[in-house]
């Protein structure tokens, strides 16, 4: 624990000279997407006693929910969010039916029931919005149901795509997929001892996966293909996710949904302590509560960055496509020792992608993002 500590204490000394806004501007500067696209995140947490008396818990619930906001673009966001409401009146009645079976049981023997939901935008751009939600419900079983359910946009229209809308000739490409992923799920990584882990039907099974076109998604990488557990693999083995990755779909899917080419300069994001802070001196696009009352910190931007993402440990806390120059977001959040709790991610134009954990000085009180390297991040997902 010592040495993580002195090695973060020395990573936020050298960080603290990212914490000034006197900086000079190259002359290129990142271009500004046509348009902003923002996904914000809710949880209705609770958890429900047996016994007011005790310490028993019979009900826990998470339930994560994700909304879009564009400035610019609000008839696509209006769209997103309705096509998405169906979804969640899904979710609500499984937690409600969850919570009915919990409290419906017997004095004596109270087992925790739980419903989870957890979800994540894991493209984020001006051409597609992919959304992944990962559920767990707890009946009281040996384990949990865990399932996966996605949903893909057109950032620009708003329309919910379908693996036909994403290509010219659909037929081609399915069987494309279907193939590519066949090959994928016979080969070393799935298998155990020299031999396959998947269920005897397993090309049968992603044939039919392919066909409903219901479990798929863009990430940063490719169109990913996933499995639920059971499918065709034992529960143990999870969600199993198979990425077609971009250079091979060039020729099978339309160009509007290849990922985004950034070009100009890189930049970056500062930040600052919220109390005394010039809020006139930028344009503030969203605020993401944390703890209620805690300290308030301002992320801006120099120059344009791309995919921002804010999250904790266990969740996804707030998204945008992008923050350019003088744009700002507001984190209130308590800023804990050593490991942080809060991390902020971003990639530059030229691709690299920045993790940054959020931390204060120990001397001054001045906000520093410092690099989270493998060993940093170990610690801050619950590792040692």
């Amino acid at each position: 624990m010592k040495k993580i500590a002195a090695s973060l204490l020395a990573l936020a000394m050298a960080a603290s000279l990212c914490a000034c806004r006197d900086m000079l501007h190259d002359e290129d500067e990142s271009p500004v997407p046509k348009f902003d696209l923002t996904v914000n995140y809710s949880f209705e947490d609770e958890t429900l006693p047996g016994d007011p008396l005790s310490s028993v818990i019979y009900y826990s619930q998470s339930l994560g929910t994700a909304s879009v906001h564009s400035d610019v673009n609000e008839q696509a966001a209006a769209a997103i969010n309705d096509s998405l409401s169906a979804l969640y009146a899904q979710l609500r009645d499984e937690a409600n039916y969850t919570e009915k079976v919990a409290a419906d049981q017997p004095a004596d023997n109270v087992v925790m029931l739980s419903y989870s939901c957890t979800p994540g935008a894991v493209r984020c751009d001006t051409r597609v919005l992919s959304l992944v939600f990962d559920v767990v419900q707890n009946m009281g079983g040996v384990h949990g149901n865990f399932t996966r359910c996605s949903r893909s946009y057109n950032s620009d229209s708003g329309k919910e795509l379908s693996l036909d809308d994403i290509s010219e000739n659909p037929a081609q490409l399915r069987t494309f997929i279907e193939n590519y992923v066949i090959g994928l799920a016979a080969g070393d990584n799935y298998r155990e001892n020299g031999e396959s882990f998947l269920f005897p039907d397993f090309e049968e099974t992603i044939r039919s996966i392919v066909a409903e076109g219901q479990k798929w998604y863009f990430d940063d990488k490719g169109l990913v293909i996933y499995a639920n557990p059971y499918d065709i693999a034992p529960y143990s083995y999870g969600v199993l996710c198979f990425t077609v990755p971009y250079s091979a779909l060039e020729e099978f899917i339309d160009p509007d949904f290849m990922p985004v080419e950034h070009e100009g300069e890189n930049g970056m994001i500062l930040a600052e302590a919220g109390d005394g802070f010039d809020r006139g001196s930028v344009s503030m696009v969203g605020t993401v509560t944390v703890d209620e009352g805690a300290q308030s910190i301002i992320l801006s931007a120099e120059e344009t960055v791309y995919d921002v993402r804010l999250y904790s440990s266990d969740r996804t806390l707030w998204q945008r496509n992008y923050l350019t120059d003088s744009e700002a977001a507001e984190l209130i959040c308590y800023i804990p020792d050593v490991v942080p709790s809060i991390i902020l991610e971003y990639r530059l134009a030229d691709g690299t992608v920045i993790t940054r954990g959020v931390f204060q000085s120990g001397e001054d009180g001045t906000i520093l993002l410092v690099e989270m390297g493998e060993e940093e991040l170990a610690w801050f997902y619950g590792g040692s």
